[in-house]
């Protein structure tokens, strides 16, 4: 037997040596510093000062790395808000419908009441002229919220702890269409102390109506959302 065959050959007494797995932790290093440097320049200068190029200096990733994960800038926009968005404002179950709504709207608000919310209103007026960036936003993030919502509401339906009538796809549209008009038109400002628990009390009634048996129809006072 050769010098190389011995060299080569496993010893049957030794267990079997694991190969080593190398380049994920620094993939890992780059992608965060990628995302963190990206949000950051949204931040300062929204989509539409925002590059790619850039992102590649402050990050000190070269941009066929950032091409090579994202294509284009919108999706990297995107992408670096759904990772604060995550951080930020993340979904938690209370066991209760109506807690449920009122802490993630009270918890968006207030999140879009700062730095993330003009981030967001930059991407979507970037959205007006670039269908693909708008596309991206609600396809990743506005849509899953959206669906949460949708969750709650059969979850509190189900269970009886809000009226079996409530049509759920006008409570989202009712809850998410008055949030993104704050953070859009600015008549009002998001971080109001107590007007998404208002809100959420106008769309769904009163927290005693679901032990009612009368079915009654959905109406919205300004007044109740909008005080003096």
């Amino acid at each position: 037997m050769t010098a190389t065959a011995l060299a080569t050959t496993p010893d049957p007494g030794q267990p079997p040596r694991q190969r080593s797995v190398r380049g994920r932790p620094r993939c890992d290093k780059s992608r965060q510093a990628i995302l963190s440097s990206a949000y950051d320049l949204l931040v300062q200068a929204g989509l539409a000062g925002f590059t790619i190029e850039a992102v590649a200096a402050r990050s000190g990733c070269a941009k066929t790395t950032i091409y090579r994960w994202w294509p284009t800038k919108g999706a990297l926009a995107v992408a670096s808000l759904l990772e604060m968005v995550e951080v930020a404002a993340p979904i938690r179950a209370t066991g209760s419908a109506r807690r449920d709504l009122e802490s993630l709207l009270e918890v968006m608000a207030g999140t879009m009441a700062g730095p993330m919310g003009r981030v967001i209103a930059s991407i979507i007026v970037e959205g007006q002229s670039n269908p693909e960036v708008l596309e991206t936003y609600c396809t990743q993030v506005l849509q899953p919220r959206r669906e949460r919502i949708r969750e709650i509401v059969r979850t509190g339906m189900r269970s009886g702890e809000l009226p079996t009538d409530l049509d759920e796809a006008v409570v989202v549209e009712l809850l998410y269409n008055t949030l993104y008009s704050r953070l859009l038109i600015r008549h009002q400002p998001l971080d109001e102390p107590g007007w998404t628990q208002r809100l959420v009390g106008a769309v769904l009634g009163p927290a005693n109506a679901a032990a009612q048996s009368v079915t009654k129809p959905l109406r919205i006072h300004s007044d109740a959302l909008y005080p003096a």
